[in-house]
């Protein structure tokens, strides 16, 4: 009876009016908690396990091995957070009417709504690397124009294997990445005849099933990247890399014996950086960066252009700070060799243009803890 109650106040939740929320996330490699802290800006820093996803070339520079295997993070929005309160809110009242629950959705409707969980395992050398990018979870917008929800939901992983080298005298470092990735999940607009249907029978009004909407694919995609470092005073860093050269289709997968739809290809795309160090001496340094994402892609310019910095004392702490795509970002990175922790808070802007709307901008938070090793 509750259920009913809900997806009909949902239904009219959908009926009023508001604005559109474009979910559009520029997301070209699996993204880490401490580059994300410092805006995003990390092409040309890529000197940690993050390199294996940002620029290959900087497993070159290494000074020793690091290995992490079991290290969880977990993200979510500050509006996921709003709306797991007040449904606990309204479930632990009396209040589980319609209205009391279209209020709810009066809340939720329009803004989008976040949660991640993955792990980041690897292991790395200086000029060779490999590791795991898993992401679980996803996004979902319920419009009210439109009387529809888009979501976006699955698991995601890139597998990368590289190699970097150095020459000119340690003053260049090229490498290189081939990498599998995985996609399965759901990345579609439902009306509200599939989520009625769905409610049901598990079907939609066109007779499909849920898991017609599935996706699901795998394919093999080469990253290249470069850093360049001409004088060591300051250590002045020009970085490049190009992710998915060429483009890396997914081959569709099979569930219970029937294919799936192949999820869309991913782009290449092409990304430069600089980064200097104003400060660096024997117990602390200064890093600063700036980063320009997707080049080759007709995005605008506001979602592609990052700036971060950072204040490191030795390996232990980490502060970062940034920003990312027009908003604030920042971070920090404990580090007591048998534990160690993240955290970072940014913005993605999910509109075509960065900071458009209140509505677009999805504020989160991700945390991150590596157990023993």
């Amino acid at each position: 009876m509750y259920f009913r109650k809900t997806l009909f106040a949902l239904t009219l939740a959908a009926c009023l009016p508001a604005a559109e929320s474009i979910a559009s996330e520029l997301k070209w490699t699996h993204f880490g908690l401490r580059p994300l802290g410092m805006g995003n800006a990390y092409v040309a820093v890529a000197d940690d396990y993050n390199a294996l996803f940002y620029n290959p070339a900087g497993l070159a520079r290494l000074d020793g091995w690091d290995m992490e295997i079991l290290n969880p993070r977990i993200g979510v929005s500050a509006t996921t957070v709003k709306t797991i309160n007040e449904f606990t809110d309204l479930a632990s009242s009396n209040s589980s009417g319609v209205e009391s629950t279209l209020s709810v959705f009066e809340t939720m409707t329009g803004k989008p709504q976040w949660i991640n969980l993955g792990m980041t395992p690897h292991l790395i050398f200086p000029g060779f690397g490999f590791g795991v990018g898993l992401d679980i979870g996803g996004s979902m917008v319920i419009h009210r124009s439109t009387i529809s929800a888009d979501l976006d939901a699955g698991v995601n992983a890139i597998v990368p294997i590289a190699f970097a080298k150095n020459f000119l005298e340690d003053r260049l470092s090229l490498g290189a990445s081939i990498k599998g990735v995985y996609r399965q999940g759901v990345d579609r607009e439902f009306s509200l005849a599939d989520i009625t249907a769905f409610s049901k029978s598990n079907s939609s009004s066109s007779g499909n099933q849920l898991k017609d909407y599935f996706i699901g694919g795998m394919g093999f995609g080469v990253d290249v990247g470069m850093l360049f470092t001409p004088v060591t005073v300051g250590e002045p860093t020009f970085g490049m890399s190009i992710t998915d050269i060429g483009g890396t289709p997914y081959k569709e997968l099979s569930m219970n014996g029937m294919k799936l739809g192949a999820p869309r290809p991913r782009e290449p795309s092409v990304n430069t950086g600089i980064s200097f160090k104003p400060i660096k001496t024997g117990s602390y340094y200064v890093l600063t960066s700036m980063d320009v994402h997707a080049i080759n892609q007709p995005i605008h310019f506001s979602k592609k252009v990052n700036f971060g910095a950072e204040w490191g004392l030795s390996k232990a702490l980490k502060v970062q700070a940034g920003l990312h795509q027009g908003s604030l970002s920042g971070g920090l990175q404990l580090d007591l060799w048998l534990l160690v922790v993240r955290f970072v808070t940014y913005t993605e802007q999910l509109g075509s243009v960065a900071g458009e709307s209140a509505a677009t901008s999805d504020r989160r938070y991700m945390a991150q803890f590596k157990l023993i090793i």
